[in-house]
């Protein structure tokens, strides 16, 4: 690859937290209205189809995003060897949030331990979590932080309309969490800058009310005055169709060529030494669609057994997406669909075969509302893997 990379900035520990509910198709389809039978025959086997979600975790409404965030920064600190007061800034990526001021983001730190920590919350959509290892690795490599938090979070579930199938299929919630440190003469890791960019867009993802939505019933003193409307629930709103499915796989595709330190030009002329790094990488892409990340695959010439799929378990988690699935990959391998003749779902099976190993390069496009793109990468340093999978076996063992 052409791009530098920075022997001394590493992800030092990843970390991830479903919820218990599983809500699969033939459940969704109890809570989903205005879909088509007609047009589109049997719902799991649509939904299915257009989005190659098979399951999703749903959480319970009193839970909050921060909530989901503990266990998998706690995690991801313990692979990491590090304690809350050790961080030096988090920043907690998400969408959906259950309170402006202070913040879920505020809660989020308080309660994680790190009480004098600088924390932030950053709203980029699904890309939020590679917009926060951009920010990381840059404070990192410049010797501001040693240690930088950054976690993507997301009860989804909870700004969907049920009364729209085409969003409310793919979504689900879930978190994910990872330490970026500073390891001078680093062994076996390292880090490249990210590639972040933007075209704008404003009605392809969107949110329906972009106020944040607010119980009035906490305010009980307060009277509404006449002509002042009530704060609504913000719902998500997404266009659908092969134009949107056609801008992210590219969207994404060029920005993996160019964090690597190429150009789209040099992958349509199939450049010999990008997709020889391609090839040998690890994909972790925005767990979007189905057909997004194939999509993007057959772009990137990237092998499909090489590239990271949790959607067909844990749908979009939008902002956790690329941050669960790349625990994912380090602890469990990947997911594949076994299908039948007619093209049916039979089962997901996991392949612990296809986890990652120590030195491979470690992609990680996204795209989200905005349109916001970008793409991180690392090599995964042999500690990191060692201690993900002693973690994992620890956790498997107590199960």
């Amino acid at each position: 690859m052409r791009a530098e990379l920075n022997p001394n900035v590493t992800i030092s520990g990843t970390g991830a937290y479903l919820p218990e509910r599983v809500i699969d198709n033939d459940t969704l389809s109890g809570m989903v209205s205005g879909f088509d039978t007609e047009r589109g025959g049997d719902f799991g086997a649509w939904v299915d189809q257009v989005t190659h979600v098979h399951e999703r975790r749903f959480c319970d409404w009193s839970v909050r995003s921060n909530d989901l965030a503990l266990p998998a920064a706690r995690q991801a600190l313990e692979v990491a060897g590090l304690e809350p007061q050790d961080i030096g800034l988090i920043v907690y990526a998400s969408f959906t949030v259950s309170q402006d001021l202070p913040g879920d983001h505020c809660l989020f730190a308080e309660q994680l331990g790190a009480t004098s920590t600088p924390v932030f919350h950053l709203k980029a959509a699904c890309a939020g979590s590679v917009y926060g290892l951009s920010v990381a690795y840059a404070m990192v490599a410049s010797g501001v932080y040693e240690h930088v938090l950054v976690v993507g979070t997301e009860t989804a579930s909870k700004a969907l309309n049920f009364h729209d199938p085409i969003t409310s299929i793919i979504f689900g919630d879930g978190s994910g969490a990872a330490v970026v440190s500073r390891r001078e003469g680093g062994a076996g890791g390292g880090m490249l800058p990210a590639h972040l960019g933007f075209r704008y867009s404003p009605r392809n993802i969107h949110l329906g009310n972009s106020n944040i939505p607010v119980d009035v019933t906490r305010f009980p003193d307060r009277q509404v005055e006449p002509g002042v409307p009530l704060v609504e629930q913000a719902l998500v709103e997404m266009e659908s169709g092969p134009n949107v499915l056609r801008s992210a796989v590219l969207a994404m595709a060029e920005c993996v060529t160019s964090c690597l330190g190429y150009d789209k030009r040099d992958l349509r002329r199939k450049d010999p030494a990008l997709l020889e790094t391609i090839q040998n990488a690890r994909i972790v892409p925005h767990q979007a669609n189905g057909r997004i990340i194939d999509g993007l695959a057959d772009r990137l010439r990237a092998p499909h057994e090489r590239t990271v799929r949790t959607i067909y378990r844990y749908g979009n988690m939008s902002a956790a997406s690329n941050l669960v699935a790349l625990d994912y990959g380090l602890r469990r391998g990947n997911m594949a669909r076994r299908l039948d003749d007619e093209g049916l779902v039979l089962e997901i099976v996991d392949q612990p075969e296809q986890r990652f190993e120590s030195g491979e390069l470690v992609l990680l496009p996204s795209i989200g509302g905005g349109y916001l793109m970008g793409c991180a990468a690392f090599i995964a340093e042999p500690t990191l893997v060692e201690r993900t999978r002693a973690q994992e076996e620890a956790l498997a063992a107590a199960r």
